[in-house]
């Protein structure tokens, strides 16, 4: 089967044999695929200079098996080059992406806020604030949407009183911790739904909170791209 032209970025690659190379990509039609490259480490220009992260790319592949080739790949436009923390933000969002999204399941548009996002760390930008929106939505897509208005009895947020947010329910009114959930200002809250993070504590709160919501999802090996923040 041979597959029409579509756009996709690299999420990750890997050496694969002598010459060749594996690709995870982010699709727009396909959602995450895992792509032979042929003559990936060839040393031919024309096939691997383009073949990197945060390049957006028009590729077709063929096959039937579980892995299959890539036999069209052309940039589009200009690469987005990302540096220092705006590379760092970019590797982690693809890293995310590649953990939270199984293969072949489309998602049209986790591609437009992947796009979007990378795109925005490209220019002058709070890196935590867009992590925080990008880690928010990407959840949303995914069913997996947090609660962010009213309270698990149906209240409107308070945003002076504090909250327990509980995985799988909700924030509920309290000023201490229940349930194994993260303690947050109902402020934080209501400023992460509008993306208006803007401030220390609800830098610092809305960090942990989607670190809690998003660990059972990650499962238990760790992000290696939190590893090297630490060094950064």
């Amino acid at each position: 089967m041979i597959t029409s032209l579509q756009s996709a970025y690299i999420l990750h690659s890997r050496s694969y044999k002598e010459s060749s190379g594996l690709l995870d990509l982010i699709t727009e039609q396909d959602g995450r695929i895992s792509l032979l490259a042929k003559g990936f480490k060839s040393g031919k220009k024309s096939k691997k200079s383009f073949l990197q992260p945060f390049r957006k790319l028009s590729i077709a592949w063929v096959g039937r098996s579980e892995l299959k080739t890539l036999t069209v790949a052309e940039e589009q436009g200009l690469p987005i080059v990302l540096e220092e923390n705006a590379l760092m933000s970019g590797l982690y969002v693809n890293e995310l992406l590649a953990r939270l999204i199984h293969p072949h399941d489309p998602h049209p548009e986790i591609f437009e806020i992947y796009e979007n996002t990378i795109q925005a760390l490209s220019s002058p930008v709070n890196v935590e604030c867009l992590l925080r929106y990008f880690e928010k939505n990407i959840l949303e897509a995914l069913g997996y949407g947090l609660q962010l208005t009213a309270d698990v009895d149906g209240e409107v947020l308070d945003p002076g009183a504090s909250y327990c947010y509980v995985l799988e329910s909700g924030p509920y009114k309290s000023t201490r911790p229940i349930h194994g959930g993260v303690m947050v200002a109902g402020e934080t809250l209501l400023r992460l739904e509008s993306n208006q993070l803007e401030g220390i504590e609800p830098l610092k709160e809305s960090k942990r909170l989607m670190r809690y919501i998003l660990s059972p999802y990650l499962g238990s090996k760790p992000l290696k791209t939190r590893e090297l923040f630490r060094y950064y």
